[in-house]
C-alpha cells in the first residue's frame, strides 16, 4: 500500500480528508511547522513516503495581515519542499486557489488568464509554476470557495456567520463565487488518487452564486436580520468543470447549503 503524508492535518480541509480516508489509505501526518524543513525531510525519508498532499499554508486573511509570513509560508515552505523532492519518486499534490484568476463573466477553465488580485493568490500562483517548472509527478488543484458544517474563521460562511450574529454591518460587492462543499473537494482527491491525475485542474461547484443572496439565506436561518450595504462594482469568478468532466467525474452539487 502507497503511504499518502499530509500537512495541515488540523486545516478544515485536511481534516476532512483525513477522517473519511484514514481506513482506506496508509496516511501519516505531519504536525510541524512546514517552514522547519529539515523537520520535514528527516520525517518523510523515515516514513518512506509517495504521495504528499499539502493541505498546510496561511488563510487569506492572515496573508492580509502579514505579508512577509505569507511569503514564507505559502511560497518559500513550497519552494524548499520541491527542491527537496524533485529528485525523489514522490508525487506532489499542491492546494491551490480560485484567488489565482481575474474576474470574468464566463466560466473559467484552466488555460484562464492568471491576475491575483490579493497577496493570498500571488503566492499559490508563484507556487504553482514553480511546481511546473521542477516536477513531473504533481497534481494541482485550483480549489473554489469551500463550505460545509462546522467551518472554522476565515472563510465565508463563517464569517458572515459571526457578523450576522454580532449585528454588524456586511459591505459587499455585486460578487457571484462558486461554492463547493469540503466532503466534495475529498471525495475528489480520492478520485485523483485511485486515478494517478496529473496537471492543473479547477474544482468548483460550476455553478454561480450571487454573495448578497446567500447572505440573506444565512440571516433567515439564524432568525436573525442583517444589514448590508452594497457596492456597484460586479465581479464574477466561476469555474468551468469541462475539464474534470473529461476525465470522468461528476460533481455532486447539493441543492441547498449544508452548513
Amino acid at each position: 500500500m502507497k503511504i499518502v503524508c499530509i500537512d495541515g492535518f488540523n486545516s478544515y480541509l485536511g481534516q476532512n480528508f483525513y477522517n473519511k480516508y484514514k481506513k482506506k489509505y496508509k496516511i501519516v501526518r505531519f504536525k510541524s511547522d512546514i517552514n522547519n524543513i529539515k523537520e520535514l525531510e528527516n520525517f518523510i525519508d523515515k516514513k518512506k513516503i509517495s504521495i504528499f498532499i499539502r493541505f498546510a499554508g496561511l488563510s487569506r486573511s492572515n496573508c492580509e495581515k502579514n505579508q512577509k509570513k505569507c511569503y514564507r509560508t505559502n511560497y518559500e515552505a513550497n519552494k524548499k519542499f520541491v527542491n527537496y523532492i524533485k529528485t525523489k519518486k514522490i508525487k506532489f499534490i499542491f492546494l491551490s486557489t480560485s484567488h489565482v484568476y481575474k474576474s470574468t463573466n464566463k466560466k473559467i477553465n484552466e488555460n484562464f488568464e492568471t491576475k491575483p488580485l490579493n497577496i493570498y493568490g500571488k503566492y499559490k500562483l508563484k507556487s504553482e509554476n514553480y511546481i511546473r517548472k521542477h516536477l513531473k509527478d504533481f497534481l494541482i488543484l485550483r480549489v473554489f470557495n469551500i463550505y460545509g458544517p462546522n467551518q472554522p474563521k476565515g472563510y465565508f460562511f463563517s464569517d458572515i456567520q459571526e457578523k450576522i450574529k454580532n449585528k454588524q454591518e456586511i459591505l459587499i460587492n455585486n460578487s457571484y463565487r462558486d461554492f463547493i462543499n469540503v466532503n466534495e473537494v475529498s471525495r475528489f482527491i480520492n478520485f485523483s488518487l485511485k486515478n494517478n491525475l496529473k496537471g492543473v485542474l479547477n474544482l468548483g461547484s460550476g455553478k454561480s452564486f450571487g454573495l448578497q443572496k446567500i447572505i440573506k439565506m444565512i440571516s433567515k436561518n439564524l432568525k436573525i436580520p442583517c444589514k448590508i450595504t452594497k457596492y456597484n462594482k460586479i465581479d464574477k469568478i466561476v469555474s468551468s468543470n469541462s475539464r474534470i468532466r473529461k476525465i470522468g467525474y461528476k460533481i455532486k452539487n447539493e441543492k441547498n447549503f449544508n452548513i
